[in-house]
């Protein structure tokens, strides 16, 4: 997914029965837009799969081959200007009348940031305009934190894996995090202190009902 493609589609999911409305056909669970931009000198192909993956492809109708130029941030010009616009504005047409906005990438995340506004009423906090998709939950009382939701390269947490994937920090007892570290999709915490917190993969790898349990465990820290 190219940087435009990924900055416009933030945080959103793909409605099938929106796509098809719009004019998306439908094929082994793909679906597929074609349209000219400039004047038809250019054919967009853009495919999807929900819930989030998609994929553009520019092709230029006089020579035939793959422009690729308007994904380059840096050129200039007039003409890649133009393309570029109606690239993107094409792409925001798609993402305001095809998906739902959600707060995280992952569905998981968002499964768990429902639940946690509705029993601890608190919503996620996004404090950082350098890491705009990480957000904090923290108790209403004592301001204190009891989760921490990031997007972030797999690789930083696991030199085998690849991919972004989001995680969840949250805080628990010195033992609790030792016997967690043992088991599938639980890593030292990152970017928070590894003694008292733990970094969990929100990849369904781990059920949402542990997942639940263990938020209630830090949420009770946050209590002190």
């Amino acid at each position: 997914m190219d940087c435009f493609t990924e900055k416009v589609f933030r945080n959103k999911i793909f409605d099938q029965s929106k796509l098809s409305k719009y004019g998306f056909k439908e094929q082994n669970n793909q679906f597929e837009y074609i349209t000219k931009i400039l004047e038809e000198q250019f054919e967009l192909t853009i495919k999807i799969t929900p819930p989030k993956t998609i994929t553009t492809k520019l092709i230029d109708c006089n020579s035939n081959e793959e422009y690729t130029l308007h994904l380059v941030e840096s050129a200039n010009g007039e003409f890649v200007g133009k393309i570029r616009y109606e690239y993107e504005n094409i792409l925001t047409e798609i993402a305001d009348k095809c998906c739902t906005q959600t707060y995280f990438s992952f569905p998981q995340a968002n499964r768990i940031t429902e639940w946690i506004i509705n029993k601890y009423s608190n919503i996620p906090e996004f404090l950082w305009e350098k890491f705009p998709i990480s957000a904090v939950f923290r108790n209403s009382k004592t301001k204190k934190w009891y989760g921490l939701i990031s997007n972030l390269a797999y690789s930083k947490i696991d030199s085998s894996q690849v991919g972004k994937i989001e995680i969840l920090n949250i805080k628990l007892d010195k033992e609790e995090i030792q016997n967690l570290l043992t088991q599938e999709s639980f890593y030292p915490a990152y970017h928070m202190n590894k003694k008292t917190w733990i970094t969990l993969v929100l990849d369904e790898t781990i059920p949402d009902k542990i997942i639940y349990e263990l938020i209630d465990k830090s949420y009770k820290f946050s209590q002190k």
